[in-house]
């Protein structure tokens, strides 16, 4: 089959990126001819692709002229490819309740499948007024690339805290908890140390903290997973808890308990090396990339097509108000982000100067200070006639 994968952007490696980049991968590991599109950034994760053998375009008309079916990981593509391809079987990957962005297209016809990658996804889709059928498959992992690295971990000196989202005050609870538990934390992802390759950084560790992917990435790494990030926290995945988190995402919103900082810091001192190896177990017998790519494509031979009742200017227009918003919204985060540094700078200003108060009243109070006051208050005195 020639199949087309696509979202917004094809720059930062997130979720969405990887699950991109694995899929495609094994699709061409399983003859189908893959090229992969972004309308608006590619980036790193772009050139990671175009190692990997994948083509990659940045416009429309770099794409093929025609293809079996598509695979759309966001709902402005997903109006593009029902224009530009109104006879091939369409799919959407739905990676978030959360994005707009993410949200399916309730039009009909626009996509014949949706695709939840949990139980929690899956339910949010259900709930839209319309949707198409739903195939509910797990977050795919590449077994291979995030294979066991290195020696078996024996004790908890290193913890990998993987993810995009971590930082200040967050980051700092999760690094006070692990210090109490005697594990130093070193942090991984586009707001602490950027990296294309974290299936190394996985290996270099004795344990990971994250939310999502970074969980099941750690587990097919064998090492113990730990779920918690800004969204919340289950603690540690285990074969008797493995469904329930997995349901969720692992999202950290699986288990009916909050995180406390410590209980991060008790959870981590239970740390066994026996958890990584049954994450492997877990990871390669439901989470392997190429059993999920092989249930896609029969997934995808299964449709048939339907074509939208939209046309191609319609559709560019769809496709052009979804990524107005996300660009509102992307400017709106941002300027949250840098209204809590500037307020974090402004604190940080304030703290300085009481304290250079304190001293100047400290200063003031001390005998010298007043002894020199009073030796040069006949000279203020005479300055002030002076002015006069």
């Amino acid at each position: 089959m020639q199949i087309v994968i696509g979202h917004t952007s094809f720059n930062a490696i997130g979720g969405t990126e990887t699950y991109m980049l694995t899929v495609g991968k094994e699709l061409r590991t399983l003859g189908h001819d893959v090229t992969i599109y972004a309308a608006e950034k590619l980036g790193p994760a772009a050139e990671l692709a175009r190692t990997e053998g994948l083509s990659v375009a940045g416009s429309l008309d770099q794409l093929p002229a025609e293809c079996d079916a598509t695979l759309a990981n966001d709902s402005s593509t997903a109006f593009e490819f029902a224009a530009q391809y109104p006879d091939a079987a369409r799919a959407m990957v739905v990676h978030s309740s959360f994005f707009q962005l993410q949200s399916p297209p309730q039009l009909d016809g626009v996509c014949h499948l949706l695709i939840a990658l949990s139980s929690r996804i899956e339910q949010h889709i259900e709930s839209l007024a319309f949707h198409p059928p739903i195939a509910r498959l797990t977050q795919p992992v590449d077994t291979l690339r995030f294979g066991p690295r290195g020696d078996n971990p024996t004790t908890a000196r290193r913890a990998l805290v993987l993810g995009n989202y971590l930082e200040g005050a967050s980051a700092k609870y999760v690094t006070d908890a692990c210090a109490a538990a005697g594990v130093e934390a070193v942090f991984a992802g586009l707001k602490s140390e950027f990296t294309t390759e974290p299936e190394r950084a996985i290996a270099e560790a004795d344990l990971v903290i994250g939310l999502g992917r970074c969980i099941v990435e750690a587990m097919a790494g064998r090492r113990a997973a730990y779920v918690f990030g800004i969204a919340g926290g289950d603690g540690w995945v285990t074969a008797d808890n493995y469904e329930l988190l997995e349901a969720d995402g692992f999202a950290g919103n699986g288990a009916p308990r909050v995180i406390s900082y410590e209980q991060i810091a008790e959870d981590l001192a239970g740390w066994s090396p026996r958890m990584g190896a049954v994450n492997r177990q877990l990871a390669v017998a439901r989470h392997d990339a190429a059993d999920h790519s092989r249930a896609l494509v029969g997934l995808l031979n299964s449709i048939e097509p339907k074509r939208a009742e939209i046309g191609l200017e319609s559709a560019a227009e769809n496709a052009r108000l979804v990524r107005a918003e996300w660009r509102i919204w992307s400017a709106w985060m941002q300027s949250v982000a840098e209204n809590r540094e500037l307020s974090k700078q402004n604190r940080e200003l304030r703290a300085e100067l009481d304290k250079e108060r304190a001293a100047y009243h400290a200063l003031t109070k001390t005998r010298r200070h007043q002894l020199a006051t009073s030796l040069l208050a006949p000279i203020d005195w005479l300055r002030k006639k002076l002015r006069r």
